[in-house]
């Protein structure tokens, strides 16, 4: 397009301005309206696409959700190991009695696989007097409990309780109890439907030592299902250790003692649990043997005429006597002294000559035995009787 242009003055020249920003305008116009309608295309093929996805998945106005089902988690079950005792104190967690002093057992802490448990008769020297509900609970495997003190049962849910879930269960923990007969945990065990044994010790026990002070024989009575016994024994302040495991018999012979020495002994009976492990039950009372000769027997005294005769038995295996006398004077404390020492053991009497008729006299007679140039005594047998 071509323009014509030709000056008329000012005037003409405003025209010409204004044209010129007219056609300025109606370019910018266009292009914006080219513009939206590019965009206003792009907007709608967008929006197809959207309407095209919707279509392949619809949504539904009354859409459910299922609730996942909430099962009983499976307990984790401690390792089964075999066979295994627990006699260790510090195992079990306590609470004191103020009122009495005495423990309460409220919790265990020891190898959960155990399947024998001993509940101690004292714990860091304090007795132990019940034990609490629950305690074992965590104990899947336990076979026996065994009660070494006749101690009050809390509850009724002492053991493992078992499990059921769906297809998978575990039985309950259902051991046999041990304990003193007719004592609680007899009681309990009946209550609880339990095996029960009592492992009560020997009623008897007795000892005889050997002449020659160097060994002793300890005989007991028979406990009744005991497969053996244990024997103990310690001399002096010391402690207690298992001296011979008799299996055969109601008897043991120590050998080796020390003359002069007194030693003590203690046999427990030894029961097999249904489960092929081994229960030891009570001791019997304690016994204890001097290794020093026995008292003298027969041990007499008489007044006679100018005096007074003590006399005694004869005892073949000792060394000879000794005698000790004592005059009772009224208002004066007196003591024994030595007036004699025999040694023949064949001698068997004392007479002393210048006694004082009608006063009261007291003797103290022991035998003895030498064993390696040293004297080793009888205990005193004490006599009296006044002069005539």
């Amino acid at each position: 397009m071509k323009f014509r242009y030709q000056s008329r003055g000012g005037k003409d020249e405003e025209r010409m301005k204004r044209w010129i920003c007219s056609i300025l305008c109606l370019s910018m116009v266009a292009g914006l309206a080219s513009i939206e309608v590019k965009a206003s295309k792009e907007t709608g093929a967008n929006e197809n696409v959207i309407k095209i996805m919707g279509a392949q998945a619809p949504v539904t106005e009354t859409a459910s959700v299922e609730t996942p089902k909430t099962e009983i988690p499976m307990p984790s079950l401690p390792v089964f190991i075999g066979n295994y005792t627990v006699k260790d104190e510090n195992v079990f967690q306590t609470a004191l009695n103020v009122a009495d002093k005495t423990w309460v057992i409220t919790g265990y802490v020891g190898n959960t696989s155990a399947t024998t448990i001993y509940i101690p008769e004292k714990i860091n020297g304090i007795k132990v007097a019940a034990v609490a509900d629950k305690v074992f609970e965590g104990c899947p495997y336990l076979k026996n409990v065994v009660f070494m003190a006749d101690v009050e049962i809390q509850g009724n849910s002492l053991f493992y309780q078992g499990y059921q879930g769906g297809s998978i269960s575990y039985a309950a923990a259902r051991p046999e109890i041990w304990g003193k007969a007719d004592g609680k945990a007899a009681a309990f065990a009946a209550g609880a439907g339990l095996v029960f044994h009592p492992m009560d010790g020997s009623a008897k026990v007795s000892s005889k030592k050997a002449a020659g002070l160097t060994k002793a024989t300890v005989t007991w009575s028979a406990v009744n299902g005991a497969s053996s016994y244990n024997v103990y024994r310690k001399s002096g302040k010391g402690q207690y250790s298992l001296r011979s495991s008799i299996s055969s018999g109601l008897s043991f012979t120590d050998t080796g003692l020390k003359a002069g020495t007194t030693y003590k002994y203690k046999v427990t009976p030894v029961f097999a649990a249904s489960n092929g492990e081994i229960i030891e039950g009570y001791a019997s009372k304690e016994i204890s043997v001097a290794m020093v000769p026995a008292k003298l027997k027969g041990v007499h005294a008489k007044g006679v005429r100018g005096g007074v005769q003590v006399r005694w038995k004869r005892n073949k295996n000792v060394s000879g006597y000794q005698v000790y006398m004592k005059v009772h004077v009224k208002g004066f404390k007196t003591k024994f002294n030595r007036v004699k020492t025999i040694t023949k053991n064949k001698i068997t009497g004392y007479r002393y000559k210048m006694a004082v008729r009608g006063m009261k006299y007291s003797y103290k007679v022991r035998s003895f035995k030498k064993i390696k140039g040293k004297k080793i005594f009888s205990p005193f047998v004490t006599v009296s009787a006044k002069a005539k």
